[in-house]
């Protein structure tokens, strides 16, 4: 049976604060009393910071006048910079990336409560009971990395930044705002989309266990509102088979696209007749320009090697996006994956 504290980390309504969450509140009050005092050297203050989050990484520092709740469920990253004058109410969890920069004044709030006054209040309470008045959620906030969030800017609960986004100044968050977006305004709306922060190289037999894992993981996941489990489950296994991705690398040009963290989120191949063979993006960074990108970086290099034509076989999944770049269908057609056969497009685009 979970503990009221547990029921309100899950985002139960409670009114009452348990043992273990007044004694976290009453020690975070102490280190921050100390660590809002002024004339602390930069090491102190650190040390101070990993006793009382969650974590904390490297390069990562907390201005003057910071406030928040609990601490211990705080999570900063690496490279992150919280400015002066933040605050945290981390009633619930706040999960902060890695290089992370966020301006004076901004503030975080994991609380909420019902609209209702006759809910908000407990009716008949009890003030010998031990429990509050008045009744409070909490939902977790999560900032992704490379973000930009600008001056008293306000996150409301339950709200996720994704990756490389800017959030304007004066911005009251209260819906997520997805990767690569700058977000501005009360409420806080996207007016404009990024190219993600990535970068191109060719692919090596070092990265394979890295290109195995991401091929299967996006056919099964992604692929799989276009066919049947049985279907994603025998494409899948096409990657298992022994010496399959060392004869692809001898036999295609690779590219891949690599995030700030040297990880590959999405590669493309292409022979040097002009056939290209995949295009596969992570699961967890679909819808994010990538597959543009990587259809740029793979046509760039067809050109330079004389290639005026690209034709490949496209799944049920990718045929808009190839479509919608200039590829033409010229063919439906089933053609075999391991043990089973599978509709896909064969498609062509002059370039």
């Amino acid at each position: 049976m979970r503990t009221n504290y547990e029921n309100f980390l899950s985002g139960a309504y409670c009114n009452r604060l348990d043992a273990e969450v007044l004694e976290m509140i009453a020690r975070t009050e102490k280190l921050l009393t100390r660590f809002n005092t002024g004339g602390i050297p930069e090491g102190e203050k650190h040390k101070l910071l990993e006793q009382m989050l969650g974590s904390i990484g490297r390069h990562t520092s907390i201005g003057k006048n910071f406030t928040c709740q609990c601490g211990k469920h705080i999570f900063l990253g690496e490279q992150t910079i919280v400015n002066m004058n933040c605050t945290m109410m981390d009633e619930n969890f706040i999960r902060i990336g890695s290089r992370v920069l966020i301006a004076p004044n901004v503030q975080f709030y994991t609380a909420t409560h019902p609209v209702d006054a006759c809910e908000r209040f407990v009716k008949e309470w009890d003030e010998a009971a031990g429990e509050l008045f008045f009744r409070t959620r909490s939902q977790p906030i999560n900032i992704g990395n490379d973000v930009w969030i600008g001056g008293g800017a306000i996150i409301l609960p339950g709200v996720n930044i994704g990756n490389n986004c800017v959030i304007g100044a004066g911005s009251i968050v209260n819906k997520s705002i997805p990767s690569n977006s700058v977000a501005v305004g009360n409420p806080c709306r996207i007016i404009r989309r990024l190219q993600p922060a990535i970068t191109f190289r060719s692919v090596t037999t070092t990265d394979i266990p890295e290109l195995k894992k991401l091929f299967c993981n996006t056919v099964l996941t992604v692929n799989a509102r276009d066919y049947t489990a049985e279907e994603v489950a025998d494409w899948a296994s096409c990657g298992n088979r022994p010496g399959h991705w060392e004869e692809l690398l001898a036999t295609l040009h690779f590219i891949a696209a690599c995030n700030v963290e040297g990880h590959i989120v999405g590669f493309t191949s292409i022979r040097n007749d002009g056939y290209l063979h995949s295009m596969f993006i992570h699961k967890d960074h679909q819808g994010q320009g990538i597959a543009t990108a990587l259809l740029q970086q793979i046509e760039t290099y067809a050109i330079k090697q004389g290639i005026h034509e690209i034709t490949s076989e496209v799944s049920i999944t990718a045929r808009p996006f190839f479509e919608h770049h200039g590829y033409v269908v010229k063919q439906e057609q089933r053609e075999q994956a391991n043990r089973l056969q599978l509709t896909n497009y064969k498609m062509k685009k002059l370039i």
